[in-house]
């Protein structure tokens, strides 16, 4: 049959989509600017970028899946975006990455993967002053690494951390680069719009070949397609339209395939399949995935089924060694979301997946090297033996083929390694290279003690492994011995002997220790190996055989039931060892305390999503004695902090009654405290409590907040300011643009002059037409601001470097004036923002294009106070709540922090935003922390928080998304709710300021019907708490100023929620005056309740329900009627019918009854009694006989 009458096999391949609860879940991924993928994967692990900086990686198992936690162990890479990264083709745990900080490190991911926070890495190399861009593997040689920075392109020798060979012939930035599959050329791809094939270990180092590429200096890719001679590009061409190119070597210059696609902005990822010819091209912000067929002729590129689905982050391909080959997987696609990674698995469809189909997989390449780096440069080409993807053919079964192959353990620089001689043949040691140095993975459990002891796989003995530099026993590590003969012949001797004499990895002995530990009775670990005992202090032990003799086969690593099993039955072994009462040198009890803590947290690990989430829920508040756990035994751990009812399952009641033996101290107390509570309240009557009842703040799925499901409600329409005309939207950037007091609103109006319309808020409605009078000001308003303590006052800067005070009359602005109160003049050049003092009335802060801040006093129209140390313009400036700080943020990406009245320079500084579009600052939790509004270098706004005291680094990042628009904050100290929005936008987002991470809690967003120009927060004096009302603000449209409402839903709203209004500061009256500010004095103002006259409290009604069950009916000569307000008689509460009630009340609900009682015929047979029924001896012998039966 001709070709092109032949269908391929691959034709039909349609991407199955899996359901979410198979995906990877609630990351947070942020868009970075660089030239890698953003994610990579092996047979074993996938790695991806996270958080909004891009520095960190999240490292997960390649079969993960579900929600991950915001506080999963991160690979806390680099201190700069992470720009590239790639697995070793040889070691599944071995990942290099490279970053904009101009490093390239090496990690060694365990095989149980991340189970802590990583920042520390085995080996890191250097490109000066550049960052890097690409990070590479060698196809086929063992511990070599390419890397790319700008012009310059390095290969390195890991082994020895040594650079082996470097070209920097490049004429300009290095896109992209690819290997030849048989590792002889390189490709690559570069900002020039040249493409080039280098040999990198020819004597001149230079290009074998090089033509035009995509006429764009944007993103271009180069992947080679298998062992062809044969490239593949992605690019841009002349007018920004997306290609892709085929060249063959043999005619370079020319293209054999060119296919234009579509005019997006994003690069084409390819990535190819050379054992089917598959090839998928995933564009950068596209949500489509397209899959093509490469062919040898025309038509070169078939098109397949198209994958449409989330936008896309990034993409990588899975190994052939980790695909489910008997459901016909044929290749396997991680696409990278902003808040997901989805397995796409590429499925070709079979009538049955009963057998292996070996049409469908050829032999893959394998992943044992047979040459090492320098092998390699001395010119050894050797292909990497192929392996059967056919589960009959491998050990493992239908399992994936996921070898444990393990990076290197940390190096040591050969200067480092030099002994006291320091010689030649010091040197010639430490530079040689050595297997046993660079594979290494912690010995099993349990043989901790051997003291450098090693089994040997050759033979039933053991050894000690020295450094032959220093002569320091070596930590006891050994690996696993991947390289299996395949009949082929090594090329040097000195390899081979080295590869014979890697030691087995301690996973062969899994299963015999596992069955060790779990005949011991209390999860000991036991030193008797057949029978014989150790010696510890010995050097050798020739005479000890190997603990299991399956050791030289591989078993079936534990599944997670054993392993649950395991530990359930330590942990009774455990709890019946401690009735036993073994001597204290049988058992040590901070195994065990540590063995229970750890059996609480893997007890809740294993449950399932519903059964955490129920226990987490049924939770009361942690309790602690801490009085009590001083008195407990020094050779005992502390007593883990435990919720009340937390664990319902009889296993682990088990072990709360083992920790509860070990601290009786603590319910002695607690039941002491109990006995005393109970004898006041029966001494004297119960008081109504007046503390809040603690909520529980956290949960394993995240903070709970009490203000969690706010809601943002517009006022009605008749208290609606309508029909403005001519708003502003010309204003300056470091202006909100709208200010409000609780008397009166200021809007900025378009046209010449300046003008600022003041509108009553008592005069609501739709405004007459006609001329609407304002203050003008005759040049351009830049900042304004209404006085916190005078609601009348309302002071405006201008661009001429004046700022004008104008007082406005009592019933309003009746016809234009220009007039202003007062004039302050000192700034040399236009002026950014001016704020009020929060606590000291007549002061007034400004900041100006002069570089300068000047505190003004506005009792004497007097500057009083200049703060320099700005070279930059100034964005945004907050004083702290107790106003002794302020704090400003900067174009020059700084923050600072200044102390008026004792230095004229910053006191602290720190990094701030990096773009340069416009930031806002503002103060939270009591002035301990700073929230800093801003926006990134790809123009996404972000949200960082710094500790006050510590600017050097933020505690947390949050990117929102990308808008022009400024985010203006809005911090509310009572709920600590901080609300964000900006000009033109239609969502005020919400976030909780905690103390603890992530610092900043996502709160439920608040999405108006229209876009806003700006936002006004009122003050605290103004909300309707009995509405549940803990917030309001005036939104400003393009035509109206609507009153906007945030409340939290409540059941008993009709109490006052006292934890949800704590006493409020007084803000709107002075606490200070001007003068005392200026002399140093400092001053809290005062806290004043918001509770409604007439209200109750909902912590006394909860209080004294809680109180009421417990109460004996015995105290009912009391007077007071329990859960009313005091002085009240009534027999109802909030809750239900009171039980506490007076004899007097009891007298009136007797003659109530007995009056309805006369006039009323009360009927007390019900109509069932008059029909008939069984008799009850019929009952007792039917029951009988079912019993019989």
């Amino acid at each position: 049959m001709a070709w092109r009458f032949k269908a391929s096999k691959y034709k039909n391949a349609a991407p199955v989509v899996p359901k979410p609860e198979a995906c990877i879940r609630d990351i947070s991924v942020g868009s970075y600017q660089t030239y890698g993928n953003n994610i990579a994967a092996s047979a074993a692990f996938m790695a991806f970028n996270v958080d909004h900086n891009g520095s960190s990686l999240a490292v997960l198992p390649i079969d993960d899946c579900g929600r991950k936690s915001k506080t999963m162990p991160l690979l806390h890479a680099h201190t700069d975006t992470v720009t590239d990264m790639d697995f070793s083709p040889f070691h599944d745990g071995l990942l290099a990455t490279g970053s904009q900080d101009c490093l390239v490190k090496l990690w060694h991911i365990p095989e149980k993967g991340l189970e802590e926070s990583l920042s520390n890495a085995e080996c890191t190399f250097s490109h000066k002053q550049r960052r890097v861009e690409t990070v590479c593997f060698h196809p086929t040689a063992d511990f070599l690494l390419t890397t790319t920075s700008y012009t310059t392109l390095t290969l390195w020798d890991i082994s020895s951390e040594k650079e082996m060979l470097s070209n920097a012939e490049h004429s300009d930035v290095i896109q992209s680069l690819s290997w030849k599959k048989d590792g002889t050329l390189l490709a690559t791809s570069c900002k020039d719009k040249q493409v080039r094939i280098l040999d990198p270990r020819l004597p001149a180092n230079s290009f074998t070949h090089m033509a035009n590429s995509h006429q764009s200096i944007k993103d271009s890719r180069v992947v080679w397609l298998g062992d062809a001679n044969r490239i593949l590009t992605t690019g841009f061409d002349s007018g920004r339209q997306r290609e892709v190119f085929i060249r063959d070597l043999r005619n370079f210059e020319d293209c054999e395939k060119s296919l234009v696609l579509d005019s997006s902005t994003g690069i084409l990822i390819p990535l190819y399949d050379p054992d089917t010819g598959m090839l998928f091209l995933a564009g950068k912000g596209d949500t489509t995935v397209s899959y093509l067929e490469v062919t040898d002729r025309e038509p070169y590129l078939i098109e397949g089924i198209r994958h449409n689905g989330d936008q896309t982050k990034g993409a990588c391909l899975v190994p052939k060694r980790a695909l489910a080959v008997m459901q016909g997987e044929v290749n396997r696609l991680l696409q990278l979301t902003s808040s997901s990674v989805i397995p796409i698995m590429y499925q070709v469809p079979r009538k049955s997946y009963r057998d292996f189909h070996a049409d469908l997989f050829p032999d893959t390449t394998g992943c044992e090297a047979q040459l090492s780096a320098a092998q390699w440069l001395q010119g050894h080409n050797v292909p990497v033996p192929r392996i059967s993807l056919d589960p009959a053919k491998r050990s493992a079964g239908e399992s994936p083929i996921q070898q444990p192959r393990l990076g290197p353990k940390p190096f040591t620089p050969p200067k480092l390694n030099f002994s006291s001689g320091s010689g030649e043949d010091d040197i010639k040691a430490t530079t040689e290279f050595s297997f046993e140095k660079v594979f290494s993975v912690p010995v099993a459990p349990g043989h901790e003690a051997m003291n450098g002891v090693l089994p040997n796989r050759h033979g039933n003995s053991w050894h000690t492994i020295d450094n032959e530099n220093n002569g320091i026993n070596q930590s006891p590590y050994c690996v696993e011995n991947d390289f299996q003969d395949k009949g082929e012949e090594c090329l040097d001797d000195k390899c081979k002997k080295t590869i014979d004499n890697i030691p087995s990895s301690p996973c062969k002995d899994s299963i015999g220790l596992f069955e060790e530990e779990n005949k011991s009775g209390v999860g000991l670990h036991s030193e008797d190996v057949s029978g014989r005992d150790a010696q510890p202090n010995s050097g050798s032990l020739e005479d000890l055989p190997l603990s299991s003799p399956t050791s030289h086969r591989k078993p079936k690593t534990p599944s997670t039931a054993e392993r649950r099993k395991f530990y359930e039955k330590r942990i009774s072994s455990v709890a019946n060892e401690q009735d036993l009462q073994l001597p204290a040198d049988a058992l040590k009890f901070d195994d065990v305390d540590d063995k229970l803590e750890d059996f609480e947290r893997a007890s809740v690990q294993r449950s399932s999503i519903a059964e955490r989430r129920r226990m987490y829920e049924n939770r009361s508040s942690s309790v602690q004695e801490a009085g009590a756990a001083d008195k407990r035994s020094p050779t005992l751990s502390p007593t883990p902090l435990r919720r009340q009812d937390s664990f319902k399952n009889s296993k682990t009641c088990a072990v709360d009654e083992v920790a509860n033996k070990r601290s009786p101290v603590a319910i002695q107390r607690q039941q002491s405290q109990e006995q005393t509570a109970a004898g006041k309240s029966q001494d004297k009557k119960p008081e109504p409590v007046t503390t809040p009842t603690p909520k529980r703040t956290s949960t394993v799925f995240g903070r709970v907040s009490k203000f969690r499901h706010l809601k943002g409600t517009p006022l009605h329409k008749s208290m609606h300011i309508e029909n403005i005309r001519n708003v502003s939207r010309q204003i300056s950037g470091e202006c909100d643009g709208f200010h409000a007091n609780h008397e009166r609103v200021a809007v900025p109006l378009s046209g010449p002059g300046g003008k600022i319309a003041v509108f009553e808020l008592s005069k609501t409605g739709k405004l007459p037409d006609g001329v609407i009078p304002t203050l003008v000001h005759g040049t351009n308003i830049m900042d304004f601001a209404w006085d916190p303590f005078n609601c009348k006052r309302l002071a405006v800067a201008c661009d001429d470097g004046t700022i004008r005070l104008w007082l406005i009359p009592k019933e309003g602005l009746a016809e234009p004036t220009n007039e202003p109160h007062a004039v302050l003049a000192g700034h040399s050049e236009k002026i950014y923002f001016i704020k009020f003092h929060p606590l000291a009335e007549d002061v007034l802060a400004s900041g100006s294009y002069d570089m300068t801040i000047r505190i003004w006093d506005l009792a004497t129209h007097t500057e009083r106070i200049v703060l320099q140390g700005h070279t930059d313009q100034m964005f945004s400036f907050a004083w702290s709540p107790c106003g002794a700080y302020c704090a400003t943020v900067s174009k020059d990406s700084k923050l600072r922090v200044y102390k008026p009245r004792s230095k004229s320079q910053a006191v602290r500084e720190g990094r701030g935003p990096i773009g340069s579009r416009g930031a806002r600052v503002v103060w939270a939790l009591e002035g301990r922390f700073i929230v800093v509004t801003g926006f990134d270098k790809v123009s996404e706004r972000q949200i960082q928080i710094f500790k006050a005291d510590s600017l050097s680094v933020p505690l947390n990042t949050v990117g929102l998304d990308v808008s022009p628009a400024i985010l203006m904050p809005f911090y509310d100290e009572d709920s600590s709710t901080l609300f964000l929005t900006g000009k033109g936008d239609s969502t005020i987002y919400a976030f909780e300021v905690t103390e603890e991470a992530p610092y900043l809690c996502p709160l439920s967003h608040h999405r108006c019907n229209s876009l806003h120009q700006g936002l006004s927060f009122l003050p605290k004096s103004v909300c309707d708490v009995s509405n549940v009302e803990f917030a309001r603000a005036l939104r400003l449209t393009n035509n109206t100023i609507e009153p906007l409402s945030f409340t939290v839903p409540r059941i008993k709203s009709d109490l006052f929620q006292d934890d949800l209004f704590p006493p409020t500061k007084v803000t709107w009256k002075p606490t200070l005056t001007s003068t005392q500010w200026f002399q140093g004095m400092d001053k809290q103002p005062p806290r004043q309740s918001l509770k409604p006259d007439g209200m109750e409290c909902l912590s006394g009604a909860q209080g004294v329900a809680g109180s009421g069950e417990k109460s004996s009916s015995k105290t009912s000569g009391s007077t007071a009627v329990s859960g009313s307000l005091p002085g009240s008689q009534q027999p109802y509460n909030h809750l239900g019918w009171n039980s506490d009630i007076t004899g007097a009340t009891k007298e009136k609900q007797e003659q109530i009854q007995r009056a309805v009682g006369s006039r009323m015929e009360v009927n007390l047979k019900l109509e069932q009694d008059g029909m008939e029924g069984v008799d009850e001896h019929e009952w007792v012998s039917v029951v009988f006989l079912n019993l019989l039966k």
